[in-house]
């Protein structure tokens, strides 16, 4: 296979302007690996992380508070940018090394490697694509056209069904870091004819055995790797996938976010994502509650704040709201949230911070907490930490209709308790119900 030469491409095309939705605002050049700040705003990532590096703490354009860990990937606009046929020719960002504009034998043999029918790649040939692919838009594009994201991910389920799976550590391990720089979605995951339970049982053995002992940095790093690669099998999966998942994944997964220290914002969020996937399946949400995931998205949550609201804690409290809802469909769910001591409290003091998606989330949440079947010490407490005023609140604001009714409907089951509390203000009750 030879690389694609952008002159070439140029030439053929006949060139052509980005639109200006492609343009980095900082290199204000087309971006190859676009990255969203809560802000709404894209960026090229290396250009946004050279900004930070710089010392800067806010957005470019916004003047908002902006870090590192608040930044997200762009998939789709990446896809936009890569269909675009005349971005080829600019898309390489001012300075590339010449040998990306012409035919890169070292990208060739790189690719031969990967591709060669004869022989499944050598742990250190997977390694050099990776650090290929993450340096490099061109080099990444051509290992996609050419098919490589199928071949190591076939490799990669491969190596997880042998039965010397300890062995296959590193492969497994070198698989997940190029997979990782191809920047895999669960669009592409979809469009790839794999085995996905093969897929998912190797990453259930990869997080399990790095959810027992300390872990190295190299262990931190293929751990992250392989959430993220879960993120996208889950959310590409059916349900046929999702009903055979294993109580042993739920627990590795949950081990990341009770993991604190050494987990990446980047690594939380995907395992908030893999377990609110996981949770599309009534089948897992009991498993999910079981693992202890209700509590340590609680903890999480606590851990998160105070901080900027419009930073990396408000994505965070969006996921884990969203989580707490899906889990709270079933007892144990309902249970894990009711048996914490902060749980209906912190639900409660997110309510009207975050945003609408954050705050329809939490109001289910409370509703299916203090349901019918909750018990009178449950009832207590949502007056005693203030979840009842909050209630309230939501029917004095510009809420969504349905998120307004759910809050009316749990008040009114309660009111003949709450209305004779002194945590609560009868006549907010007797206004608004």
């Amino acid at each position: 296979m030879h690389s694609l030469s952008l002159r070439t491409h140029m030439e053929s095309s006949g060139g052509g302007t980005a639109p200006h939705h492609f343009v980095c605002p900082i290199s204000l050049q087309p971006m190859q690996d676009p990255v969203t700040a809560p802000t709404g705003i894209s960026y090229d990532r290396r250009a946004i992380e050279r900004w930070l590096a710089d010392g800067h703490a806010t957005c470019p354009v916004t003047g908002r508070p902006l870090a590192l860990a608040d930044l997200t990937p762009n998939h789709t606009l990446r896809r936009l940018i890569l269909s675009w046929e005349p971005a080829s020719t600019t898309v390489e960002p001012a300075g590339a090394p010449s040998s990306e504009l012409h035919d890169d034998p070292g990208l060739d043999a790189i690719v031969a490697k990967l591709m060669s029918p004869d022989s499944c790649p050598a742990d250190d040939v997977l390694r050099e694509a990776a650090v290929m692919a993450s340096l490099s838009g061109f080099a990444r594009r051509c290992m996609l056209r050419a098919g490589v994201l199928t071949r190591v991910l076939r490799l990669f389920a491969s190596c997880g069904k042998k039965s010397s799976q300890e062995a296959m550590m590193p492969t497994l391990d070198a698989c997940l870091g190029l997979v990782d720089a191809l920047d895999v979605s669960a669009d592409e995951i979809r469009r790839l004819v794999v085995d996905n339970l093969a897929l998912v049982d190797a990453l259930t053995h990869v997080l399990v055995t790095l959810d027992s002992g300390s872990l190295s940095d190299g262990d931190v790093a293929t751990r992250e790797h392989a959430v993220r690669l879960l993120e996208s099998v889950t959310e590409a999966a059916d349900a046929a996938l999702l009903d055979r998942l294993r109580p042993e994944l739920f627990r590795a997964v949950t081990a990341v976010l009770r993991d604190r220290t050494t987990a990446s914002p980047g690594a939380t969020r995907a395992a908030l994502r893999a377990l609110l996937n996981a949770c599309g399946s009534g089948k897992n949400r009991a498993l999910v509650a079981e693992a202890g995931a209700a509590h340590e998205a609680i903890e999480l949550e606590l851990a998160s704040w105070p901080s900027s609201p419009g930073g990396s804690s408000r994505r965070v409290t969006e996921l884990v709201m969203a989580l707490l809802a899906r889990l709270c469909a079933c007892a144990e769910g309902r249970a894990a949230v009711a048996a914490h001591p902060a749980g209906i409290a912190v639900v409660a003091k997110r309510v009207l911070r975050v945003s609408a998606a954050a705050d329809a989330c939490a109001v289910r949440v409370l509703a299916a907490v203090c349901g019918r079947a909750a018990s009178p010490e449950v009832v207590r407490e949502m007056a005693r930490v203030g979840a009842v005023g909050k209630l309230c609140c939501v029917l004095q604001a510009d809420c969504d209709p349905d998120v307004k009714e759910t809050a009316r409907a749990v008040l009114r089951m309660h009111s003949g308790v709450w209305c004779g509390s002194p945590c609560v203000s009868a006549y907010l009750l007797s206004r608004y119900l």
